[in-house]
């Protein structure tokens, strides 16, 4: 077989042939190659020319890298002295009070080193840096004339930096500390009494609120109940009997308490409200109280403790409470029942309110 061998002393490209037509001296395609000519002349030489290899990577202050949105938006060759000027925009650099960082960096291809000229991350304002690239606003007219680099984006107005001066580095590279919060007071330990979130109703214009679901105005509609259990006194005690509640005033529908912890596990709280339109308007705060084996009603006795909201209020409370004034009911059945103790409460430090749930303590 015969041996084809070629040449490309034309130094010339040519796509519009066919492979096996191209005349010797040309080639058809190359990569990574440089062509030398001379004016009016269409003979040249082609000689390998390196591709790109990474020669640094950009840190500021401390070692912080720049994000993965950093952008070169313009660049310069100093051919003569083979350094590599370019300018850097990162949108997303967080360790900033701007969110942004510019810089201006060269790269000496002789020794290796690389110059941060400029670091820019806060003009002052908190918005912009005191370089303010735009990366919609290209960096295209660069030139370095002695010691000074001139540059224009067609953004800001035409500057220019001394690459021999040290330019101060920003102070503020990362964000202040944020102020420690005060730590929460631990909560007491709970093992004696009801724990219940306060709800809240009007009235015929009077407000209602904490805790009230035992003995409820009107059978078979009543008023609303109020305030709901929270762990972990939430095992609800029905009260005795069936059907509606009747009285020689009025008709009542039985509702049910919640069981306490400890030392007041035989008794089921039906009611911890403040009534506004008590003590002329002062506010009058009612407890209501059944025994949870559903026989009786609790008789007269006292309770006391503190009690602490998920406020952050606190106070003290105390109460005598008796069977004393309370109707007798006829349930369904027609069995006659007073299943409620009951007595008005002092409280010392603070007020029900709506949506607080509070720690009762005996």
């Amino acid at each position: 077989m015969a041996n084809i061998q070629r040449n490309f002393i034309a130094g010339r490209m040519n796509k519009s042939l066919d492979e096996r037509l191209v005349p010797n001296g040309e080639y058809v395609d190359a990569l990574n190659v440089r062509l030398g000519s001379t004016e009016a002349s269409e003979i040249g030489s082609v000689e390998n020319s390196k591709g790109n290899s990474k020669l640094t990577s950009l840190q500021v202050l401390g070692g912080i890298p720049l994000s993965a949105g950093a952008r070169c938006i313009g660049a310069f060759e100093d051919g003569s002295n083979e350094i590599i000027y370019w300018f850097v925009h990162d949108p997303t650099f967080v360790e900033g009070d701007t969110g942004k960082l510019d810089l201006i960096v060269s790269y000496n291809v002789k020794t290796n080193d690389t110059i941060y000229h400029i670091i820019s991350l806060d003009d002052g304002s908190g918005v912009n840096t005191t370089l303010n690239f735009n990366p919609s606003y290209l960096i295209t007219g660069v030139d370095r004339v002695g010691d000074l680099l001139f540059f224009t984006d067609n953004y800001n107005p035409p500057r220019f930096i001394n690459i021999k001066k040290n330019y101060p580095n920003p102070i503020n590279i990362t964000p202040a500390p944020p102020t420690p919060t005060p730590p929460t007071p631990p909560t007491p330990p709970f093992s004696n009494g009801w724990i219940f979130t306060a709800g809240q109703t009007n009235i015929g214009g009077t407000l209602f609120t904490g805790y009230h679901t035992g003995t409820l105005l009107g059978c078979p509609t009543s008023i609303p109940s109020i305030g709901v259990g929270s762990s972990p006194t939430t095992t609800q005690i029905p009260l005795p009997g069936v059907d509606c509640y009747q009285s020689a005033f009025f008709d009542t529908t039985k509702g049910f308490g919640i069981q306490g912890a400890g030392n007041v596990s035989g008794l089921a709280l039906t009611q911890f409200s403040l009534d506004a339109s008590g003590n002329s308007g002062a506010g009058r705060v009612s407890i209501g109280l059944v025994n949870v084996s559903g026989i009786g009603n609790p008789g007269a006795g006292t309770l006391s403790g503190t009690i602490t909201g998920s406020d952050g209020s606190s106070g003290t409370w105390s109460v005598n409470y008796s069977d004393a004034g309370i109707p007798s009911y006829t349930d369904g059945n027609g069995d006659t029942l007073q299943p409620e103790s009951v007595g008005e409460i002092i409280i010392n430090g603070l007020t029900l309110t709506n949506n607080v749930t509070y720690t009762i303590n005996t």
